[in-house]
């Protein structure tokens, strides 16, 4: 079988303007139509908890330009992603020639009334597709901890959260989705302490196997590949090969933030198509989410 069955001409995981992103939605599409995709899906975080901006890093985020992400408040959650799925689907014409999708990044969470307001936003804004994550560890009406956090932690108190991060990741894994509405596509981000350089091997691979045992597909970010402090190609290479060794389908995943970034290292993924199964993931998927075939 030839790599060029397993092209990918896809980038399901993009952020735009208004979000966190930094290129509007039709900037992102012709880009993308330039590069030779045949799919564009914008997945815009879908971040709802009732006390976020209690968070510590809540007026760090803020400074940033983050806090267009942290919704303490679903209706207005909500009311963003109606007014972006307009701009997106309004497109769909301009440009006949691309499948052009309406996803979400949603924020898995453990507070009570997570179910019911997921529940709510899936069904009144139809996505095609929602992927899964977990950039947050859970403190109530303390607000929540994320990676930054963790970083700046100290010694001690990173690595007893760091192993509550990976411990909640395995809930997710394990999550019981029989009375929801939905449940995710595929979960980005298993490795996201890695980021700001925190990790532990023997926790990420237990995780890894939760997943692989409830036959969650995963994404692989490809545009953290080579990124210092982060992990390097062959690093992530072989993660890819860890995954599909452990039946864990995966998915190939730019998470473009920017044009720049659109399809950012997928070259070094398709290499491995021929014996790796992260395509096939992807193929049994299109028919769920509407991808159509070129």
């Amino acid at each position: 079988m030839s790599t060029e069955n397993h092209k990918i001409d896809y980038t399901l995981h993009t952020h735009t303007i208004g979000f966190d992103g930094r290129n509007t939605v039709e900037e992102m599409i012709c880009a993308a139509r330039a590069r030779g995709f045949h799919t564009i899906g914008f997945s815009n975080h879908f971040i709802v908890h009732p006390y976020i901006k209690k968070s510590k890093m809540y007026e760090y985020a803020a400074r940033g330009g983050y806090a267009a992400i942290y919704n303490d408040d679903i209706n207005v959650a909500m009311a963003k992603f109606m007014a972006h799925y307009g701009e997106v689907r309004g497109l769909r014409e301009k440009y006949p020639d691309m499948n052009i999708l309406c996803g979400m990044e949603m924020d898995w969470f453990q507070y009570d009334g997570w179910r019911d307001m997921a529940n709510c936003a899936v069904a009144r804004l139809n996505p095609d597709y929602v992927i899964g994550a977990m950039h947050f560890i859970d403190r109530g009406a303390d607000g929540t901890l994320n990676v930054h956090d963790v970083e700046n932690a100290g010694p001690r108190e990173s690595g007893r959260l760091l192993r509550e991060y990976y411990q909640n990741l395995m809930r997710l894994a394990e999550y019981d989705w029989r009375p929801m509405g939905f449940r995710f596509n595929w979960v980005a981000h298993f490795d996201l302490p890695r980021k700001v350089g925190l990790y532990n091997e023997d926790m990420e691979n237990a995780a890894l196997k939760a997943l692989a045992l409830n036959n969650m597909p995963i994404e692989i970010n490809t545009a953290l590949m080579g990124r210092e402090n982060y992990s390097p190609i062959g690093g992530r290479v072989n993660k890819i090969k860890q995954m599909t060794g452990l039946g864990v389908p995966v998915l190939a995943s730019d998470d473009a933030h920017d044009v720049s970034r659109l399809g950012m290292s997928f070259s070094v993924v398709e290499k491995l198509a021929n014996s790796q199964n992260f395509c096939t993931t992807f193929n049994k998927l299109k028919q769920k989410i509407g991808v159509r075939s070129h």
